[in-house]
């Protein structure tokens, strides 16, 4: 596997590749009155990380620093709680890496079905390159 970031979608999997020897910021943050959920866990099926809340306008329901060793793969896996309460998976998009300067940024999108807009959860990871 080359050393660039990517992203690839199957169902409400996303699977993160992030190249080594970074540091990065994780940011997940919610537009949604229903609960959000985001499970990151690293390739030995661990749950490394997880982010859960409500919120609109971009609330953050939680950010972490991580610095990957030599290759970094993640899974993240989308939920929301139905008027039920039950977890149901997101429908999921993505974008980047994209470089701003020495900025990068990799962006992964849940939809959990209320609207079409994707922004009910996002899921983000920047760092900075030399």
């Amino acid at each position: 596997m080359d050393d660039k970031a990517s992203v690839s979608i199957s169902g409400n999997n996303a699977a993160i590749h992030l190249p080594a020897g970074l540091t990065a910021q994780v940011k997940v943050k919610t537009n949604a009155k229903s609960t959000q959920k985001v499970a990151l866990m690293d390739r030995s099926g661990e749950v490394d990380l997880v982010f859960s809340g409500t919120g609109e306008g971009n609330t953050v329901i939680g950010e972490k620093i991580i610095t990957p060793g030599e290759r970094f793969l993640l899974d993240a896996v989308f939920e929301y709680a139905g008027t039920d309460g039950v977890l149901k998976p997101s429908k999921l998009n993505s974008g980047g890496p994209f470089e701003v300067g020495s900025l990068n940024l990799l962006v992964v999108v849940a939809e959990n079905g209320d609207d079409t807009d994707y922004n009910d959860t996002i899921l983000e990871f920047s760092w900075y390159t030399r």
